[in-house]
């Protein structure tokens, strides 16, 4: 939810009539709510990317001043590098 993208809800947002095929292909896993009031027009809520992230731990700096998550994604970034590559 912290890093997702809105590029399908957006599409989503300006396509009239979505066919099931479309729903299914879409990635909406951003959206925390939506709504079609009495107007017809679309109503969509996104998930607090904040409080995701808050979540995750990313907002807590540690001495270093990088965060404990992008430490871990660092390294296994490099262990999948090294997998083969010599």
């Amino acid at each position: 939810m912290a890093f997702g993208g809105i590029s399908d809800a957006l599409k989503l947002l300006y396509t009239e009539r979505p066919s099931d095929e479309q729903l299914s292909e879409m990635d909406l896993f951003m959206i925390s709510e939506i709504k079609k009031p009495k107007d017809g027009m679309l109503e969509i809520k996104f998930f607090d990317r904040l409080k995701a992230l808050d979540k995750l731990g990313c907002q807590q700096e540690n001495s270093s001043g990088v965060s404990g998550l992008f430490d871990a994604i660092g390294r296994g970034a490099k262990t999948l590098g090294s997998d083969g590559d010599d």
